[in-house]
C-alpha cells in the first residue's frame, strides 16, 4: 500500500492544489516502511491521478481539496482523504491505525486486497 500526504515541508498543505509536495509512504504489513518526498508536479488533477496510479498510490491525504478534483482521484481508484492536519507522517500513521479524526473520506471505497498481492505478514 502507498500513502500520499499532499505537503508544505513536514506539515500537511492547507490546500492541495498548492501543495509543495506530496510526502509518499510505503506500508507493508501496516507499518510505514519507507517515505518518499515526490515534488508537486502542477499537473492537471486527471494527469496526476493518473501518475499516482502508475506509481501505486492507494490513499491521498488533503487538507482541503475541491470536490471535483478529489472525484479525479476517486474514479482513478485512489481513495480521498480530506480535513487532515498535522505532520504528514502523524496523518499517515493515524490512517494507518483508524485513528484519523476530524476527516472525510470523500470516495468510500472498500478495498478488498489480494492476499497474494501483499507480502505475508509474520506474526512474530
Amino acid at each position: 500500500m502507498r500513502i500520499a500526504v499532499a505537503s508544505e515541508g513536514l506539515e500537511v498543505a492547507p490546500r492541495f492544489g498548492q501543495c509543495s509536495s506530496y510526502m509518499c509512504y510505503n506500508v507493508e504489513c501496516g507499518i510505514i516502511v519507507d517515505c518518499q518526498n515526490m515534488p508537486n508536479p502542477s499537473m492537471p488533477a486527471y494527469d496526476l491521478a493518473t501518475l499516482f496510479g502508475e506509481v501505486g498510490v492507494d490513499v491521498l491525504i488533503v487538507n482541503t481539496i475541491e470536490y471535483d478534483v478529489a472525484n479525479v482521484f476517486c474514479h482513478a481508484g485512489i481513495e480521498v482523504i480530506a480535513k487532515a492536519h498535522g505532520t504528514a507522517r502523524e496523518v499517515a500513521q493515524a490512517y494507518l491505525t483508524r485513528t484519523l479524526t476530524g476527516v472525510d473520506d470523500l470516495c468510500h471505497i472498500d478495498y478488498d486486497y489480494d492476499e497474494e498481492a501483499e507480502p505475508a505478514c509474520s506474526q512474530a
